[in-house]
């Protein structure tokens, strides 16, 4: 698909204003399954590489699996629901280890799931992501850490009501 086709369906890249900078693009995805409602509509390969791109008419999802690049527009009158769901959390740090300290200090564990000595005092399943269409139904999955960053960059995108939270 043409830059002038993505820009006639769903506009242009969203403008950065660097006053109050927003997230403009996703991390990365990787797609679970992918189900296209006409058949002659374009279809993704499994596991591909997906982040979305912020456009003043809606999201362009990238796609990218063995070099091969696929884009495929997505506009705001055309999106039923997105849903992102964490993963499951396990918080188990030992006595008086770096983490159990700063969990103790009320210190959020965002930061101080990075202060642990061992593996097993924190871990966080994969998120996933979920968006239904009128034309597409997609599952995808990210590393779980990555779920604020994501949850900032979608809620920021102001679909309102459209944008479900399964914060588990």
């Amino acid at each position: 698909m043409t830059e002038q086709a993505i820009i006639k369906q769903i506009g242009k890249p969203a403008e950065i204003d660097f006053r109050k900078p927003k997230a403009v693009g996703s991390a990365g995805f990787y797609l679970k399954s992918f189900k296209a409602k006409n058949p002659e509509s374009e279809n993704l390969n499994l596991d591909s590489k997906c982040n979305f791109e912020k456009r003043t008419g809606g999201l362009l999802l990238r796609a990218n699996y063995s070099n091969k690049l696929t884009a495929i527009p997505i506009p705001k009158e055309s999106l039923i629901e997105i849903t992102i769901t964490r993963g499951k959390e396990t918080i188990d740090p030992f006595f008086l280890s770096p983490m159990w300290i700063l969990l103790k200090l009320r210190v959020s564990k965002l930061y101080a799931r990075y202060f642990r000595f061992r593996l097993h005092e924190y871990s966080i399943d994969q998120m996933e992501l979920n968006i239904k269409t009128t034309d597409y139904e997609m599952d995808l999955i990210a590393n779980g850490y990555l779920f604020e960053r994501q949850l900032n960059f979608f809620e920021n995108l102001n679909f309102g009501n459209k944008l479900k939270i399964d914060d588990r």
